[in-house]
């Protein structure tokens, strides 16, 4: 699976669960195991997002060093 599927992958099942969370909230039911498993999908997420943007920062990097060598 490609980086940008991933992500709307990611996206996509990130919504469905704050839809699924929101009801059970105005239904007054309990949603831990939906809570639970929406914070391990958002920290998924956004650890995906922090590695591409890190890859993309020391590929900056590399390049600045090599002209200032």
């Amino acid at each position: 699976m490609s980086k940008l599927q991933t992500a709307h992958y990611l996206r996509k099942e990130i919504k469905k669960l704050n839809k699924d969370i929101d009801l059970k909230i105005i239904k007054g039911l309990p949603y831990k195991a939906e809570a639970r498993r929406h914070k391990f999908l958002v920290s998924q997420f956004y650890g995906f997002y922090e590695t591409t943007k890190t890859n993309w920062f020391k590929k900056t990097l590399h390049v600045f060093a090599s002209f200032v060598l």
